[in-house]
This record gives C-alpha cells, sequence and structure tokens, in this order.
C-alpha cells in the first residue's frame, strides 16, 4: 500500500491525512448544497464549524484511547500521559467522532432555535459520502483491515502493522462502496415525488444513520484490527447496533406511528 505519498527530514505526507482532507471538502460542498435546498442557513454550521470539529476530534480520541487502552497505559509515566494528546499519531476512532460531533450539534441546535431534523437530513448524506471517501485512505494507510479471505478481491498488505500474512478482505473498500451506496438512494428518495410531499423533516438523516450503522455493524464481522471486545462483540458492534435500533425507533415514533395516528383521528 502506499501509506506515505512522501517524506523529507522534517515532514511526512501521510494518504490518510490527504484522503481525509478531500472527504471534508466534498462533505461541505454536499453540505452547503443540501443545506440550501432545506431552506436551512449555512452560516450557523461555518460559525459553529470549529466547535463541531474540535468535539468529533475529542470524541474520536476518547473512544480510541478506550479501545487501544493496552497502548495507551501500557505504562505510568508523564511520556504515556502525554501521549494521550498525540492527535496525530492516527489514534482516533470514527464511531466516537460521530457521537461526540451529532450530541454537540444536537444541543447547540436547542440552544440557538434550528430545526435539528433538517439539519440532520443535510449532515447525514454528506457525512456518509465523506466516511466513504476517507476509507479510501483507511485502505492505503492498511489500517481497519479484515480477517484473512480467500475471495478473488482479497488483498495482501505490505505493513508490519497488519498481523495477517495472507490475503485478507479489503474492508474499507467494503465501507466506500456501501457508503457511496447508501448516499445515492437517499438521493433518490429525495427526488421522490410522494416522499416530497410528506412532511419528512428528519426522514433521510435517520434512514441514512440507521442504514449506515447496519452496514458498519455487518463489516466489524469481518474486521481484523485488534480492538476492545465485550462479551465476544467489537466495541463497534455494540455502538453501531445500539445506534441502528434508535434511529429505526425514532424513524417509527417520528413518521409511521405519528402517520397512522392522525389516519384513525380523520377515521
Amino acid at each position: 500500500m502506499l501509506p506515505v505519498i512522501f517524506s523529507t527530514k522534517f515532514f511526512e505526507l501521510h494518504t490518510l491525512w490527504v484522503f481525509f482532507a478531500i472527504a471534508i471538502i466534498v462533505a461541505t460542498i454536499i453540505l452547503i448544497r443540501m443545506s440550501l435546498s432545506h431552506g436551512l442557513k449555512i452560516q450557523f454550521i461555518s460559525t459553529n464549524s470549529w466547535k463541531i470539529l474540535i468535539w468529533g476530534m475529542i470524541g474520536a480520541r476518547i473512544l480510541a484511547i478506550i479501545v487501544n487502552y493496552k497502548v495507551y497505559f501500557y505504562e505510568i509515566s508523564w511520556s504515556a500521559f502525554f501521549h494521550l494528546f498525540y492527535f496525530w499519531d492516527k489514534g482516533l476512532e470514527l464511531l466516537g467522532a460521530i457521537i461526540a460531533a451529532a450530541t454537540y450539534f444536537y444541543a447547540l441546535c436547542k440552544k440557538n432555535d434550528q430545526d435539528f431534523w433538517k439539519w440532520l437530513d443535510a449532515l447525514v448524506p454528506a457525512s456518509i459520502l465523506g466516511l466513504g471517501i476517507g476509507n479510501i485512505g483507511t485502505f492505503f494507510d492498511g489500517s481497519n483491515y479484515g480477517t484473512p479471505s480467500s475471495l478473488p478481491w482479497a488483498v495482501n498488505f505490505d505493513n508490519p502493522a497488519i498481523k495477517f500474512s495472507v490475503p485478507i478482505h479489503p474492508t474499507q473498500i467494503y465501507a466506500f462502496l456501501y457508503s457511496v451506496i447508501i448516499f445515492i438512494v437517499l438521493n433518490l428518495l429525495a427526488q421522490n415525488q410522494k416522499i416530497k410531499q410528506l412532511e419528512t423533516s428528519g426522514f433521510f438523516g435517520l434512514i441514512g444513520i440507521a442504514a449506515f450503522s447496519f452496514f458498519h455493524f455487518l463489516e466489524e464481522f469481518i474486521r481484523g484490527d485488534d480492538t476492545l471486545m465485550i462479551f465476544n462483540f467489537r466495541i463497534g458492534q455494540i455502538v453501531t447496533i445500539i445506534s441502528t435500533i434508535g434511529a429505526l425507533v425514532i424513524f417509527y415514533l417520528r413518521f409511521i406511528k405519528k402517520r397512522s395516528h392522525l389516519h384513525s383521528k380523520q377515521n
């Protein structure tokens, strides 16, 4: 793979960070377009973007430390303590970033009297596409790798950090593909005339969260990198199944049950 694009005595350009930068740019462009289509003021995001980013980074770091506690707490010393704050060592967990950023953004919307559900419809598709692009970076980096596989598209990674020397599942590419598919499906649903006639605030955001979380849950079954295990489940599986069920329950209460209740009242 190609974890480093080029390196000098004083600087290394990592492929992972390049694709993360591309992901942020693409997601921002999509977010601006979707915000305008939902009648939202993009100034709200631009004003608070740095705060959301900081909270996302903090959440990603905290979960990474929890998941890889053996790496960060290998000894009790000042050097080990300061290492906890070395964000540039690529010790970040995507799920932690999503949870922290989403929680802060919800509180921000409540504080500023913004329609959280409309923002969710704009943020989720843009974020999913951005996450998909970011997975190409993890593929070149050799992180988030899979388990051994005999499938014809299995890949070999020339990376000492990967514990398998045989072909493995390219889970990063799987994640890229299902992210792009979910993004396309959400856009097709948004163009459906019957759905447009409904009160759909939060409709696309909740579907996107449920779909992305479910596919990520399935992906975790063939992930080969080490992580925190709870009752023989990877921590990522626990988080994603909770978010999948949570999104579906909210979707049911917000749309299906509410609609059936209104229909019964009319009859």
